[in-house]
């Protein structure tokens, strides 16, 4: 994270710290985004795999294993390069108390050391791209456009990532994505060849 943080200084982008004050100044407002943090996003995530599931049975699979695969390589980043969030790091003036997600539950089924890249950013990214690509409703695609954006506000509030983590989600989701469709258009033409020019109706 310090690697990361030099990186932005360079660039003279290490803004984060400004972002958490405004919003520690205001506990009612951090405490939302705290609890949001943990508890908002693998719920949102299900959320659209089921209404995918539901409401585009067609668009289900390419829509799992988008999910799927922007985790798998998002895995593999914190495998390679464990990376602690920036409000663990020292000198920086970040409230340092525990976060919601710093013991207990959260503890158990997420890594503290896991901020780049931003599995929350990426996340959002796919769950918005595909109510994006799949919902009719104006108001709720417009919302699938503000959700990432509001998701990177969080996380830089709350001093579990900066910008760049965000770009590293935004890498990954990108990934996840082009995976998932090139894996689909594979069975694709499996299918039509074992189909006679027929593709797979399930896909």
């Amino acid at each position: 994270m310090r690697s990361l943080i030099d990186k932005e200084r360079r660039l003279g982008l290490f803004f984060e710290p400004k972002v958490h004050a405004w919003f520690d100044a205001r506990p009612p407002l951090m405490r939302t985004l705290r609890v949001t943090y943990v508890a908002a996003h693998l719920p949102v995530a299900l959320g659209v795999l089921a209404w995918t599931r539901r409401a585009h049975p067609h668009a289900f699979p390419r829509a799992r294993d988008t999910f799927a695969a922007t985790q798998a390589l998002a895995a593999i980043g914190y495998v390679i390069a464990p990376t602690a969030p920036p409000r663990m790091v020292a000198g920086l003036g970040y409230d340092d108390r525990p976060g919601p997600g710093d013991n207990g539950l959260g503890r158990s089924i997420q890594s503290p050391y896991a901020a780049m890249p931003s599995a929350h950013t990426a996340f959002s990214v796919v769950a918005a791209g595909t109510v994006w690509a799949l919902a009719r409703s104006r108001p709720v695609r417009a919302a699938a456009l503000v959700y990432p954006p509001a998701v990177v506000v969080e996380i830089i509030a709350t001093g579990d990532h900066i910008w760049l983590d965000a770009i590293g989600g935004l890498v990954v989701a990108g990934l996840g994505f082009t995976s998932a469709r090139a894996t689909h258009r594979v069975r694709r033409c499996q299918s039509g060849d074992a189909g006679q020019g027929q593709p797979d109706p399930r896909l």
